[in-house]
Order: structure tokens, then sequence, then C-alpha cells
């Protein structure tokens, strides 16, 4: 009897794209973080994609440890809560203290009674940083239009999918203890100033000599030399699997991509679109009027003075 191997292949239109999305995540994967309870001192960093996570989860992971390098990939050791179980990775396993979590769910969703980190980003470079994320590896280079990207995987979404959902929800909880709430932008302005906020959030003893390795280690010079341990590459494995991908997909991280010759700009379209998009969500809910005041707002918080 002849048997057919199934050839897998990249999605070539915004439908096909939608239909490998549809099964990122297992529900047996779902329903673990669902059930998950976090410790008080555990920390989750949930941040919308593209906003600086994998930053975040080695600035965190090296003032934790030390400095500690000795891992094959950051979601090994800070865990991705919505993909953890596909892993084989178990949620309630022993950490260096305090134990760390990636997501990016919403504060409606995510697991309560931890700690959370959230980092905003401009929306616009969340969208040019999310499509060259995805180009080559849910779709083929060059198949999928910018515009058509940002038209069914940006603007119609919906729950965590949906950037100013996602924004709300934590915005909401903005003067929570147990809440720290950031920007991409302030990160890259003065990163020892961040480090600083984030020991003394996760109530770790922060030296000069871990400030400054904790800055050199968490550089984008060093990250980019140590690639592999911040590719998700143990993480893609398994979201291939799942979504009848072809291995080796550049799942572009760090600022790196097989594509980033390729002149990517926001068009007249999108910048309107996404100027409509914030004053329909956010501007007639907050009363922020751009994302220039929500970062001076974000900045001025009780918890980053």
């Amino acid at each position: 009897m002849t048997s057919y191997k199934k050839k897998l292949s990249q999605a070539t239109t915004p439908k096909e794209f939608l239909a490998r999305l549809e099964n990122f995540f297992s529900d047996e994967s779902t329903k673990a973080w669902q059930a998950f309870k976090p410790e008080p001192t555990d920390i989750i960093i949930t941040t919308f994609p593209k906003s600086g996570t994998t930053w975040m989860q080695q600035i965190m992971h090296c003032l934790r440890s030390n400095g500690d390098m000795d891992f094959d990939e950051i979601s090994v050791v800070v865990p991705w809560l919505e993909v953890a179980f596909d892993m084989g990775i178990n949620l309630d396993a022993c950490q260096i203290n305090p134990r760390l979590f990636k997501s990016h769910l919403t504060a409606e969703e995510v697991p309560r009674g931890a700690k959370y980190i959230i980092i905003f980003r401009d929306p616009g470079k969340v969208l040019l940083s999310y499509y060259k994320f995805m180009e080559g590896w849910f779709f083929e280079p060059d198949s999928i239009s910018l515009e058509e990207f940002a038209e069914v995987g940006f603007f119609n979404t919906s729950g965590f999918d949906n950037y100013w959902h996602h924004l709300k929800t934590w915005w909401v909880r903005r003067d929570d203890p147990n809440v720290l709430l950031l920007t991409y932008e302030e990160m890259k302005f003065d990163i020892a100033a961040i480090i600083k906020k984030l020991a003394k959030f996760a109530d770790i003893r922060l030296t000069p000599k871990l400030l400054e390795l904790t800055k050199h280690q968490s550089s984008h010079d060093f990250m980019r030399k140590n690639s592999t341990q911040f590719d998700d590459h143990a993480t893609q494995e398994v979201v291939d699997l799942r979504c009848d991908l072809p291995a080796g997909g550049n799942a572009s991280k760090i600022g790196m991509s097989n594509y980033s010759n390729k002149a990517l700009i926001l068009t007249p379209y999108l910048q309107q679109k996404l100027k409509d998009n914030w004053k329909v969500q956010i501007q007639s809910d907050l009363e922020i009027k751009d994302y220039i005041e929500f970062k001076k707002l974000v900045f001025e918080l009780k918890g980053n003075k």
C-alpha cells in the first residue's frame, strides 16, 4: 500500500495565513495555562507580540541568575504560558527564584496572583515588526503585502490578538502594586533606569556589577551574537508541526530578518488607519489622543518615577 507524505508549505494568501494561525495553540495547552495557579513571587512578562518580549525575558533571567547563559532557548527557561504544554514544559516546575513566564494575554485572561511586567510599543512599529516576523515563517516572502497582512493580522482581530484591547485591559490595572507598565521606547532610551526598576519590582538585589552585566547581556550586539538562544527555534519546531509549516522557516528575532534589505514602510493608507483605530479604540474610551501622549502617561506612573 502506497503512503503519501503531506507536502508542507507556507501560506501564500491572507486566507491561508489565518487558517495556519488558528492551530498555533492546542486545546490542551490552553487548558494547562488556564489551570495554572501562580505564586505571588512569580513574574509574568505579558506584552503584546513584537513589543520587546524576548528582550525582557533576557533582562529578567540575567537579573535572577546573575548572567547564566546555560540554556538552549530563552523560552525554555522563561516558559511561554500559552505553548508550554505543547513544548513538554510543566508550568509548576521549579525555576531559579523568582519564577518567570512569558505571555501575550490580556489582563482579563492572564492567570491571577502573580506580578506582571507589561511593555507597550508604538502600534505602527509593532505592525512592521509583526509582518517581518511572520514573513518567511508563516507565509512566503512577497506573497502577502503589508496592507493585506495588516487587515487580517492586526486590525480585524479580537481578544489578546488585538493591540488596542490588550493595551486597554492593562491600562486599567496601571495602579495595581503587582503591575509594572513600561514602554519599548523608554527601554531603548535608558535601559539602566529600566533595569533598576525591574530589580526593585522583582525584589532582586542589584549591585553595580549585576547592573553592568545585565546591560551587556541584554544588549542588541550580545543577543545578536548569541542569536540561536533567542530565535525561538524550540518553540518553532512545535508550532511548525501544529500549523503544517515546513521546518526551517525564518522566525526572525531581535531585529534580524532574512528579508531586512527590503524596504518596508507604513503607507499613507496604513498611517491613517492606525490613527483612526487609535481614535476609535483608545481616544474615545481613555481620552488619550495618541501614542505619544500615552508614552508620557506611562512614564509618569507612580511605579516609574
